[in-house]
């Protein structure tokens, strides 16, 4: 449903698909705009996100005993027992809100997008 969403709104999957090796920087900034703008929409329409971990990127941050791990991971020279002192590379992402619907038995769930055929 959600990849679905994604290329209903900003053509995601057209965009991954297509052999952009022959275009110009100029044509995929083009292109990876409208895809932003489209994919962006789509996300917020079923999620709230929120950094994982508050702080700027690039602060020093201590990472103190009990961390969560699948919250923060250590990169770098990761030895000894926490507390960690490190920098903080990316906040990371976690989702505080899904607002997905229901998906209709009658529908399959492996269409992402139908072909479109236009008549005369």
């Amino acid at each position: 449903m959600l990849l679905a969403a994604f290329q209903r709104e900003g053509r995601l999957v057209d965009f991954l698909q297509q052999d952009v090796a022959g275009f110009s920087d100029e044509e995929i900034g083009a292109a990876a705009r409208v895809v932003h703008s489209g994919c962006r929409k789509a996300l917020r329409q079923f999620f709230e996100v929120a950094p994982a971990l508050n702080g700027a990127e690039g602060a020093p941050m201590t990472v103190p005993a009990g961390f969560d791990a699948q919250r923060t991971r250590l990169t770098g020279n990761v030895s000894g027992q926490p507390p960690f002192k490190g920098t903080l590379r990316h906040h990371g992402w976690i989702v505080t809100d899904i607002r997905m619907p229901s998906i209709s038995e009658a529908l399959d769930p492996r269409v992402i997008a139908p072909a479109e055929v236009e008549l005369p």
